[in-house]
């Protein structure tokens, strides 16, 4: 590789390792953000839940309430029941009685029913808060770990960017831009090293994205100390000196 091929390949070097480092924090702090967005889900359905909760309670109190007005009635009808002076009043009285007592017993079920489902939504939400407890502290153990990676990476970074800094300073300012806008685009890996694929044959690919490389492109690389970029991913190939004596 010529001057500019050498220094192009030691800042890819430098700028793998920041790149893997701060894939690290990154990947630590997506840990985090998903976990928040699962606290935020379960808050919200926590609220959903006690929502419905407090509906279904407010239903039974009414219904308790009509349970106890009915015993009120039935109380009444009772004692007109007792009081009765003939058949026909009597007869007429019990009839409404008896129909008061089945509406009633149709309340009475009906509210013991919801007090079941009541019951069965406490211990749900309880669950949930109990769940949703735990995962606050899993968040709190990968927050702290965010910031523990962080601290550790901090003076590691600020020395592989002052590395860097140096490796670009060898490079010129053209080759330069070409290297950080695939780098940026490709997670710090702006070069890829050309692979021959045939041992006989002048054929090559690239060592990126494993497509073709023409025997031209191949040429401007033994040739030229310029970037010379893949047609398919647009990476800076590349062929180490070893691989271009060979092909020499």
């Amino acid at each position: 590789m010529g001057a500019i091929l050498d220094a192009l390949h030691r800042l890819q070097e430098v700028e793998l390792q920041i790149s893997e480092a701060r894939q690290q924090i990154d990947k630590k702090r997506r840990a985090v953000k998903a976990q928040e967005k699962r606290l935020a889900e379960m808050d919200a359905k926590i609220r959903n839940k006690e929502a419905a909760l407090r509906t279904d309670q407010i239903e039974t109190d009414r219904l308790d309430l009509d349970v106890k007005i009915y015993e009120t009635q039935i109380a009444k009808l009772r004692q007109a029941l007792n009081v009765s002076k003939t058949n026909k009043e009597y007869s007429a009285v019990l009839t409404q009685l008896n129909t008061t007592k089945a509406d009633s017993s149709k309340v009475e079920e009906r509210v013991l029913a919801l007090f079941n489902q009541l019951e069965a939504k406490r211990k749900e939400v309880q669950a949930m808060r109990e769940e949703r407890g735990t995962d606050a502290a899993k968040l709190e153990v990968l927050a702290r770990t965010v910031r523990e990676v962080e601290d550790q990476s901090r003076d590691r970074l600020a020395q592989l960017t002052e590395e860097r800094r140096r490796a670009a300073e060898s490079v010129p300012d053209k080759s330069l831009d070409t290297f950080n806008r695939i780098a940026q685009a490709n997670e710090g890996e702006a070069m890829a090293k050309l692979v021959r694929t045939h041992p006989r044959r002048e054929e090559y690919a690239c060592g990126g994205c494993h497509m073709s490389v023409t025997i031209e492109q191949v040429n401007a690389i033994l040739s030229r100390d310029e970037a010379v970029l893949c047609g398919s991913c647009g990476r800076i190939l590349y062929l180490n000196a070893p691989a271009a004596a060979r092909t020499r």
